[in-house]
């Protein structure tokens, strides 16, 4: 006779139950994996398209803002070419054809980004940095000097009503009678 044990059954019926208890748990555990697996794959596809979204959101906002730099960039052109002129016509002309350069050079690169793609133009900047990056710093520093100067030559000081010059006092009030009349005043002349 079979010994039971002390739940009652026989020794076959546990071997025969952690036989199913094991494949039941293989096939639990590979539908988990399985459904990590697809919900993995599932969040990757979403990330891949809210990545995608973005980065063309932030693409079409960098498109608006280079066309916006290209136009401020003409108008700077058109301001050092002002300058330059301005240097010509005081007898500076190598400051002038300086300047002039520079107005030359923001208006092709006005052109230049108002034309080309996004992308394109960020490499173009980033190489161009890299390359000349004494140029850059030296045609700006030397641009806003030249600006700074045309500004300040071309402009007037405006004086605005009571202003008056530094270092001076207010002129003295003459003194008057509380009765209005003019004590001390002789025939027309000063007190």
């Amino acid at each position: 006779m079979q010994r039971e044990d002390y739940h009652g059954r026989k020794p076959a019926d546990f071997e025969t139950a952690k036989s199913e208890l094991s494949e039941t748990f293989q096939q639990a555990t590979q539908t988990a994996t399985e459904a990590l697996h697809s919900a993995r794959d599932e969040l990757t596809r979403k990330a891949s398209d809210y990545a995608s979204e973005a980065k063309q959101a932030l693409f079409n906002k960098a498109e608006g803002t280079q066309h916006d730099v290209s136009a401020n960039l003409r108008v700077f052109g058109g301001a050092l070419r002002a300058a330059s002129e301005h240097l010509a016509n005081n007898d500076q002309r190598t400051a002038s054809k300086f300047v002039l350069d520079a107005a030359g050079g923001l208006e092709r690169l006005s052109t230049s980004l108002r034309d080309k793609p996004f992308e394109e133009v960020l490499g173009e900047i980033q190489s161009f940095g890299r390359e000349n990056s004494g140029a850059l710093i030296a045609g700006s520093v030397l641009a806003g000097l030249a600006l700074g100067r045309f500004i300040k030559s071309s402009s007037r000081p405006v004086e605005s009503f009571g202003a008056r010059p530094l270092g001076t006092t207010e002129p003295k009030k003459r003194r008057s009678s509380p009765a209005g009349d003019d004590r001390g005043r002789k025939h027309g002349g000063e007190p």
